[in-house]
């Protein structure tokens, strides 16, 4: 879906949404057993506040086929500042998660993340998954320090899990369901909310979609996605509401499915 703070906030949401946007983790009510699969694609969107543009993100989804019924992924976003915004800051971010699709859920074993302003490294992110232990290392590059957590089982990274989101809507999902986010060194639970159906216009036409309401670990701020079925659940629309901050929209701006490979 990888759109989200005008330097950062829908990446949390969707590919940090990131400059500026799963292993469907487990919840208090888990979305049904799916084996749904994803399929590889390349999708735009624009970030933008207050009417002007702001950041570019562009999401990418590669698959190969592995053992038995797995697939490797391999899903990258990246974001940078265009317009106004990109005068008064250069900043580019780089976001990637790999692991496993198996019966229906994510897997990550490797997610990273550089940011990176005027060139220079701003942050530098490596989070390492060994499921057997059921722990992550976290590698804090640009810190020069490193550490480890447990995990409980379906945990997924702050990217992996815009994949977790599309793989749950496809497996018809409760009203009410969650994912566990292995992010700065602990667990946050984001919570979801199905409102309905609701017809979104983008530039590329309009989609039927699943409004959807995202609360994450901070209470202020609001998110709303709308994720279209005729593109496997993928967000077309998400916005980001916070208490004293400007609103802001990242919209679907191009599509293509099937660019698959590594």
């Amino acid at each position: 879906m990888n759109p989200i703070q005008l330097i950062s906030p829908v990446t949390a949401v969707f590919c940090l949404l990131l400059m500026a946007s799963q292993t469907i983790a487990s919840g208090q009510n888990p979305p049904s057993e799916t084996h749904t699969t994803l399929k590889p694609f390349v999708a735009t969107f624009m970030i933008t506040a207050m009417g002007l543009e702001g950041i570019n993100v562009t999401n990418s989804l590669s698959l190969v086929k592995s053992s038995d019924d797995r697939q490797e992924y391999h899903f990258k976003s990246y974001s940078m500042s265009v317009g106004l915004l990109a005068f008064k800051k250069d900043e580019t971010r780089d976001e990637q998660s790999k692991g496993l699709i198996h019966a229906g859920r994510i897997q990550p074993e490797l997610y990273s993340f550089l940011q990176l302003r005027d060139n220079d490294a701003r942050r530098d992110v490596e989070i390492v998954f060994d499921w057997d232990k059921q722990e992550v290392t976290n590698n804090h590059r640009h810190k020069n320090n490193q550490w480890t957590m447990s995990v409980p089982l379906h945990t997924v990274d702050k990217l992996s899990y815009q994949l977790s989101l599309m793989l749950a809507l496809a497996g018809k999902p409760e009203k009410n369901f969650s994912f566990n986010i292995a992010d700065g060194g602990r667990i946050k639970e984001y919570d979801f909310e199905i409102l309905g159906e609701e017809r979104v216009y983008t530039s590329l036409g309009s989609y039927k979609a699943i409004k959807i309401h995202h609360q994450r670990y901070k209470k202020d701020k609001n998110i709303t996605l709308w994720c279209a079925p005729e593109l496997n659940y993928l967000p077309v629309k998400i916005i980001q509401e916070e208490t004293g901050k400007p609103t802001f929209v990242s919209t679907l701006i191009s599509y293509q499915e099937g660019m698959s490979g590594k």
